[in-house]
C-alpha cells in the first residue's frame, strides 16, 4: 500500500467503503425482508385457518348438523385451495386427512390447530393446518424466499460494480489536478511557468495552487533579481574599476604623482565603488523579496509638511528656497513607501536644481487622485529614461555622487501602491507628479512589469 500512488489509494479507500456499505446494507435489508416475510406467512396462515374453519362450519351445517362423506368430499376440494393441508378430526376419530404423512421423505408442520363450531356454538371438531418444511412454508413460499435472497445478491453485486466505477471517476478527477500540480512544480525549477488554472479542483487543490503560483513568482523574481545584479554589477562598476586602474598605472608609469592627493583620490573612488555595491545589494535584495506595504489613509499634505521642515535647511545651505503648497490630499497608500517618495524626489532636486532658484512642493486632488508634485526650474530630463536603473544625467557628476537608483525605486514603490510617479513634460523646467489613490477608494489591480513591485496589504 505504501508504494500505490494517490489515485489508487483513492480507489481501493472508495472500493472498501463502498463494499463496506454494501455489506451492512445487506445484512440489514436481509434482516428485515426476512423477518417481514415470515411476519406475512403467519398472517397469511392465519387467514388461511380463519378461512378453512369457516368452509367446515359450513360443510357441518350444510349437511344438517352433521358430518357426511360427500360435505367432507366437497369440503376437502375447497381447504386445498387455501395453499395448504389439513386434518379434521370429530368424535373421537379423523374424518378428513390431506397431509398424506404416512408417505417417506414428506416433513409436514402444523402449523394452527383450530376448533370448529356448530350452529348451536357446541364444539364439534378440531381443523388442524399443515405445512409442507420445517418452516411451516409452502413450496411457493420457499421458492419466492430463494428469489428474493437472489436478487438481493443481484442488487448488492451491481451496487459493487457501481460503487467502483464511481470510485475510478472520482479518484481520476481528485488525483487529476494533482498530477498537474506535480508537474508544475517539478518544472518550477527549471524555470517553468506556474501552475495551471484548476476551476473545476476543489477548495483545497485551487489553495495549492494559488500557493505554488506564489512561489512561482518568488522563484522568478529571485531569477530575475541574481540576473539583473549580475548585470548591473557588470554595467556598473566597470567605470570606477577602469578609473581606478587608470590612475593606478599613472601613478605606476610616473605620469600622475604618487603623494597625498592621489591617495586621496583613489580613496575617494573606492569609498564610491564600496557604496554603488551596497546600493545594488541592497536593490537586489528588495526585488527578491518585496516589502510587504500596509494599505491606509496617509495624508499627503502632512508628509509634505513633514519633508519640508525636515529638508528646507538642507535647500538654503545649497541657496535653494523650498516652497509648500499643501492643500488637503489624503491617499490610500502606504505611508512609509510615501514618504521615502516624497524624501527621493526632493532629494533629486536638492542635487539637480539650479542655485537661487525656488523649488515648489505641492499637494492636492487632480481628477479623483491624491497628487504630489516636485517642480524646480531646472533644464529638464529625458522622461523616457529618467526612472531607469542607474540613469544620471550627463552633469550629474558636477552635482553629487548618487548612484541613479532613488528615481526608480519611488516609482517602483508608487506603482506598487496603485499609483504613478511620471515627468509633467508640459511643464517647464523638471517636474515629477506623484499620483495615489484617493482614500475609500480601491486601488486598481497593477500587471506584473519586467520589475516586481512590493506587495500590498489592507491595514
Amino acid at each position: 500500500m505504501a508504494r500505490l500512488g494517490l489515485r489508487a489509494r483513492l480507489v481501493a479507500a472508495f472500493v472498501g467503503i463502498a463494499a463496506l456499505a454494501v455489506l451492512v446494507a445487506a445484512l440489514l435489508t436481509g434482516w428485515s425482508l426476512h423477518r417481514s416475510f415470515d411476519d406475512y406467512l403467519d398472517r397469511r396462515s392465519e387467514d388461511a385457518g380463519r378461512s378453512a374453519v369457516s368452509l367446515a362450519e359450513a360443510a357441518h351445517e350444510g349437511a344438517g348438523g352433521r358430518w357426511t362423506p360427500d360435505g367432507l368430499d366437497i369440503l376437502s376440494h375447497e381447504l386445498v385451495l387455501t395453499g395448504y393441508d389439513y386434518r379434521l378430526r370429530g368424535g373421537g376419530r379423523v374424518l378428513l386427512d390431506t397431509t398424506k404423512l404416512d408417505r417417506a421423505g414428506l416433513d409436514f408442520r402444523r402449523v394452527e390447530s383450530l376448533p370448529v363450531e356448530g350452529a348451536d356454538g357446541a364444539r364439534v371438531g378440531t381443523l388442524e393446518l399443515y405445512a409442507l418444511g420445517p418452516g411451516g412454508n409452502t413450496l411457493a413460499d420457499d421458492e419466492l424466499r430463494r428469489e428474493l435472497d437472489r436478487g438481493h445478491l443481484l442488487a448488492a453485486l451491481i451496487a459493487a460494480a457501481v460503487a467502483i466505477g464511481a470510485g475510478l471517476v472520482v479518484a481520476g478527477r481528485l488525483s487529476r489536478p494533482l498530477r498537474q500540480l506535480t508537474v508544475a512544480a517539478r518544472g518550477l525549477a527549471a524555470g517553468g511557468r506556474t501552475p495551471p488554472e484548476l476551476p473545476g479542483a476543489s477548495p483545497e487543490v485551487r489553495d495549492l495552487s494559488e500557493a505554488l503560483g506564489g512561489l512561482a513568482g518568488d522563484l522568478d523574481r529571485q531569477r530575475r533579481a541574481r540576473r539583473q545584479l549580475a548585470q548591473d554589477l557588470s554595467h556598473e562598476l566597470r567605470t570606477p574599476l577602469m578609473l581606478l586602474q587608470g590612475r593606478i598605472e599613472a601613478m605606476q608609469d610616473g605620469v600622475v604623482p604618487f603623494d597625498a592627493d592621489g591617495l586621496a583620490t583613489l580613496h575617494t573612488e573606492t569609498l564610491r565603488l564600496s557604496r554603488l555595491i551596497g546600493q545594488i545589494e541592497r536593490l537586489a535584495q528588495s526585488e527578491a523579496q518585496p516589502p510587504r506595504l500596509v494599505s491606509g489613509d496617509v495624508p499627503l499634505h502632512g508628509i509634505a509638511r513633514e519633508a519640508h521642515a525636515a529638508l528646507a535647511a538642507a535647500f538654503e545651505m545649497r541657496g535653494l528656497a523650498l516652497e509648500l503648497h499643501a492643500e488637503p490630499a489624503a491617499a490610500l497608500a502606504d505611508e512609509d513607501a510615501v514618504r521615502q517618495i516624497a524624501t527621493n524626489l526632493l532629494s533629486n532636486a536638492l542635487k539637480y536644481a539650479p542655485a537661487e532658484h525656488p523649488v515648489r512642493l505641492s499637494t492636492g486632488i487632480e481628477d479623483d487622485r491624491a497628487v504630489l508634485r516636485v517642480h524646480d526650474d531646472g533644464q529638464g530630463l529625458d522622461a523616457a529614461r529618467v526612472f531607469e536603473r542607474f540613469y544620471r544625467d550627463s552633469d550629474a557628476s558636477w552635482h553629487s555622487g548618487g548612484e541613479g537608483l532613488g528615481l526608480t525605486i519611488a516609482r517602483e514603490l508608487a506603482e506598487a501602491q496603485g499609483g504613478t510617479l511620471e515627468v509633467d513634460s508640459s511643464a517647464p523646467g523638471t517636474c515629477f507628479v506623484l499620483r495615489l489613490p484617493l482614500r475609500g477608494r480601491a486601488a486598481p489591480v497593477i500587471s506584473s512589469g519586467a520589475h516586481p513591485t512590493p506587495r500590498m496589504t489592507n491595514r
